[in-house]
């Protein structure tokens, strides 16, 4: 990894003040290439990544196989430097970028990339605008989000007021969202949910029981008390490696 984390730490250095920005690609061209006539689709798992979890590959694994295959163009791992709900604490922006990519390598055509942006909105807008000239506007972007933070994304209290359907209007435009939920106690909110918006915009997955408490938290506790076995559950061991060489938590 140590040459894997100089160029990630140029790269860093290098697009600091860019809105997005990819930090490792899979191929070049990255993602693989649509006919004129097709839109590219690229599956977005955006998350803290602190540390990445076998919930975090799970949500990639399952949101690819509830499409057709070959549907996505490629998937990109986000981090969000400055986060709209949280501060950066625990592993650094390059740790991050660098388990990211131990993650991202599992899957075909997955990348890694940054941006300084905490809003869905703005993060679309940028991912788009990195790819204007490529793709002339013919890229659809399929987020893939928790409960929670769907639950933040239709919040009114982010949007000064306005109507959260007229607010989110221009991001539906271009985009979809995936939302791993939480089963039967949710049937109200997906009822009013989608009395308000389409039902080919939010596609609903759900995780094993199991997997789906493996949360980042949940791994960093574990490494405090040093519980072997509970880690060993809830990462992959090359991550399980990485975070315990570095001394990360």
């Amino acid at each position: 990894m140590t040459e894997s984390k100089e160029l990630i730490q140029s790269i860093l250095k290098a697009n600091d003040t860019k809105d997005f920005y990819p930090i490792f690609t899979p191929s070049n061209p990255w993602p693989t290439e649509a006919s004129e006539q097709e839109t590219c689709r690229l599956l977005v798992l955006d998350s803290s990544f602190n540390p990445p979890t076998k919930a975090h590959a799970q949500l990639l694994q399952t949101s690819l196989a509830s499409y057709p295959s070959n549907f996505f163009n490629g998937s990109l791992l986000l981090f969000s430097t400055n986060n709209v709900d949280k501060s950066l604490t625990g592993a650094s922006a390059l740790q991050r970028a660098q388990m990211m990519e131990i993650m991202a390598r599992n899957f075909a055509d997955t990348a890694v990339g940054f941006t300084p942006h905490g809003r869905f909105m703005d993060k679309a807008k940028y991912i788009h605008s990195w790819f204007a000239e490529r793709y002339n506007g013919q890229l659809e972007l399929y987020f893939i989000v928790g409960f929670d933070t769907m639950t933040r994304l239709l919040d009114p209290k982010y949007y000064n007021g306005m109507a959260v359907q007229e607010a989110l209007a221009p991001f539906f435009e271009s985009c979809h969202l995936i939302c791993a939920d939480r089963g039967p106690e949710d049937v109200d909110f997906w009822t009013n949910t989608y009395s308000v918006f389409d039902r080919e915009l939010i596609t609903r997955i759900q995780l094993d029981p199991i997997t789906s408490q493996f949360s980042s938290t949940l791994a960093r506790e574990a490494i405090h008390q040093d519980k072997k076995d509970l880690i060993r559950k809830i990462l992959d061991p090359r991550i399980v490696d990485f975070v315990m060489r570095n001394k990360i938590y």
